[in-house]
């Protein structure tokens, strides 16, 4: 066993050792927990945001809600009842929001893009075990948001579930109610279903969320989630068949005068959910669907280091997949602001878009006691397929993916847990295991570990490769302070096919400190919050012997209207193809909801860039932008403007190396909660490419959807001796596509 192994084990060990004894310490701690005990009705609730059902006569079961963002603990500044109620078929939540009628800040949106509304959260863990959560989002007009929150890597917007809200704006301010059908959730049926609950309120025009219960910093939402206990909560078993027709037409241009002839797909498929009891379900897909009805923004390519990650958007691969997240120092994010403060070298250790073409799919996934777990296997068409330029050897074949987690909870929003990915192709196959822990020593502490280790044979008869991969992070935070610590190593022959990974053969660590100043102001005070922080990382090249380090002095300044104003400086040393680059820039960025219509945020950063050529590297002067705006002019209109520019000089002469400007534009008019009209327009300059697309919507709940899209793509090419030479001439429209796609749930219990 080599040291590195010998290092993880022993802190296992400890780990183990000492889980009674901190266990025993904090119960001591806590004071005498209150549950909540929901009102069993038998009176039809209608959800249609009135509130005129006599349940909701009673006293309410919230306190007080207190703040967690910009400062933590203070009155959130507005009035907020919250009841709960519950038959033999829904879980029911409602609201009363207390405020100005003319400031409240609404919309009538496509699902998940009210997230500059104000609006009111229900944080529900169906198992109580505090590793998951489901997130119900509905803001003052009654639109849904949802999300899974994963104790290992947060929040993730991509799932979609069927439940139902609505809302209803009034004198004093507006009201929500919400009904969760009980074959949506996972939960362990029993005379007594214990839950765990926490609910958020954010209030745009004061620049402020609360919580009740209240929330302390350094921690994560599980650990204050109040107990619900339900009494004979009965599960539903249902089946699930979600059967989908696809249509798609692409036609592309043959010459400068004549288009080719039509190239029209159809695609039959079906997919199936079961609920094996009430915490483990199973899905299959057959000749599944997995377009994506949304176009990917197009993202800066040029002089770019590492590859551009894109997230899943394949709504079977989407759902349940929170048990899939596995302990990596991928996206530190500032425990402050939320935002991105470190990259790292593996963002994900499962990244289902690796499997790119699929014929069947089938997952399993549940809660066993303390035991959470998860099983996913496919195929791939994808590295079968015919090459353009010269003969696939492997052409027709498929890979097979098999990919397993389970995670045990050590109470509070602690785990260790175990992961398996494999993938055989034509003869290779490449297998990794990992273990990985989550433990929080004393409460604003935690300390995060996993170790991988891979074995690769790229094809029949070819030499064995192995490799480990270790992962450390310390997060301490409390009101007025914050601190962290990162440690990551891969070795060279470290391989996984299910990760996004961008560089082996390294090992990395970063430090990040900082204060945070609360300003004793009036309410209405602009200013909230000054956190000036320090930030150093050092990467170690185990090939080259060589270097990069970098330390930043960084000030955030936090604003009303979810307002952040932020400059960093960054000096360092970089190393590529053999050569030492010392470089320096600054940063700024700035985000503010200047009116209730109005959203405005950008990045712009100045200084040393490194033009990444392999041949003839240099270092010259580089302004990278990214301008992001929401502009919602009325109330069913939403529009998103993106410019991104990205340009290089050399030092010496000032020459221009490149400039690249990206434009996307995305507008969306919702007709009712239903129906949409959307269309995006995408340039590149660079690529001299333009894509315009062009989508009818209708979701009557996930699943069950018509969609009617057009795009059609623009290059800049030009026909000159029978042949295109791309990069000359005006743009001309080159390919269209038509797509057509219906799809039905049908729910059977």
């Amino acid at each position: 066993m080599n040291k590195q192994m010998k290092g993880v084990c022993f802190i296992i060990g400890i780990l183990f050792l000492s889980i009674n004894v901190v266990q025993a310490v904090e119960r001591r701690q806590l004071p005498e927990e209150k549950v909540i005990i929901p009102d069993l009705t038998s009176e039809a609730i209608k959800i249609d945001g009135k509130l005129n059902e006599n349940i909701w006569t009673s006293v309410p079961i919230s306190e007080e809600f207190k703040t967690f963002y910009p400062v933590y603990g203070k009155p959130l500044g507005k009035e907020t009842k919250v009841w709960m109620a519950y038959d033999n078929k829904n879980l029911y939540f409602a609201f009363k929001c207390y405020d100005e009628p003319g400031k409240v800040k609404t919309s009538i949106c496509q699902r998940d893009k009210m997230i500059n509304d104000d609006m009111v959260i229900v944080l529900l863990d169906t198992m109580g075990n505090k590793q998951s959560c489901y997130e119900f989002y509905v803001n003052p007009s009654g639109i849904q948001g949802d999300s899974l929150n994963s104790a290992v890597t947060g929040t993730n917007l991509a799932p979609d579930f069927v439940w139902e809200s609505s809302a209803k704006l009034t004198e004093d301010g507006y009201q929500v109610e919400i009904g969760i059908p009980l074959d949506t959730i996972r939960f362990k049926g029993g005379k007594e279903v214990k839950m765990g609950v926490l609910f958020v309120r954010k209030i745009l025009h004061l620049g402020a969320a609360g919580t009740w219960p209240e929330v302390e910093p350094g921690q994560t939402e599980f650990n204050f989630m109040k107990t619900v206990i339900y009494n004979d909560l009965k599960p539903h078993l249902a089946l699930e068949v979600l059967p989908n027709f696809t249509y798609n037409r692409d036609t592309e241009r043959k010459n400068a005068d004549e288009w080719g002839e039509s190239d029209t797909a159809t695609n039959i498929g079906i997919g199936f959910k079961y609920g094996i009891a009430t915490s483990i379900t199973t899905e299959a897909t057959i000749n599944p669907d997995f377009s994506q009805v949304e176009s990917d923004a197009f993202q800066m390519e040029v002089n770019q280091r590492y590859p551009l990650f894109y997230i899943e958007k394949r709504p079977f691969f989407m759902e349940g997949m929170d048990t899939f997240d596995f302990s990596i120092v991928s996206r530190i994010m500032d425990l402050v602001s939320y935002g991105l403060i470190y990259q790292g070298m593996m963002i994900s250790a499962v990244h289902t878009r690796r499997i790119v073409d699929p014929t069947w799919a089938a997952k399993l996934s549940g809660t066993a006691g303390r035991i959470g777990f998860a099983v996913l296997a496919a195929n791939d068409k994808a590295p079968g397929r015919p090459w353009e330029n010269g003969i696939n050897p492997n052409e027709g074949k498929e890979a097979f993916w098999g990919i397993a987690r389970a995670r045990y909870s050590l109470g509070s929003d602690n785990l260790l847990g175990v992961l398996y990915s494999g993938r055989h192709f034509a003869g290779g196959q490449n297998n990794a295991v990992g273990l990985d822990f989550q433990y929080r020593f004393f409460k604003n502490a935690r300390f995060t570990g996993s170790y991988l280790y891979s074995r690769t044979q790229e094809e029949t008869n070819a030499p064995l490769k192995t490799g480990g991969a270790f992962n450390a992070m310390f997060k301490y935070r409390v009101p007025n302070f914050t601190v962290m610590a990162a440690y990551e190593r891969y070795d060279k022959n470290f391989i996984m096919d299910s990760a996004f990974q961008q560089r082996t053969d390294i090992s990395r660590g970063v430090f990040y400190i900082g204060p945070s100043l609360y300003l004793k102001n009036k309410e209405d005070s602009w200013l909230r919050m000054i956190h000036p922080y320090f930030q150093y990382s050092k990467l170690h090249d185990m090939g080259t012997g060589l270097d990069d380090s970098y330390w930043a002095l960084g000030l955030e300044f936090y604003l009303a209207r979810m307002g952040i104003l932020k400059i960093k400086y960054q000096n360092g040393k970089e190393a590529w193809q053999g050569q030492l680059f010392d470089q320096y820039f600054l940063e700024y960025f700035g985000r503010l909801q200047i009116f209730q219509w109005l959203y405005l945020e950008a990045i712009y950063r100045h200084g040393d860039q490194i033009y990444y050529d392999p041949e003839e590297p240099f270092l010259g002067t580089g302004d990278q932008l990214r301008f992001f705006s929401i502009l919602q002019p009325g109330l069913n209109l939403y529009i998103e403007l993106e410019f991104l520019h990205n340009a290089l000089r050399r030092k010496a002469d000032k020459q221009k190396v490149y400039t690249v400007d990206i434009y996307n534009l995305l507008a969306i008019y919702q007709f009712n909660r239903y129906f949409f009209i959307r269309g995006a327009v995408r340039y590149d300059s660079f690529q001299k490419k333009l894509l315009t697309d062009l989508l009818a919507s209708f979701t009557l709940i996930p699943g069950t959807v018509l969609h009617l899209g057009y795009g059609s793509l623009y290059e800049s090419r030009e026909w000159q001796n029978n042949q295109w030479i791309p990069g000359q001439g005006d743009l001309i429209n080159v390919r269209n596509g038509l797509f057509f796609k219906i799809s039905y749930l049908w729910q059977i219990k």
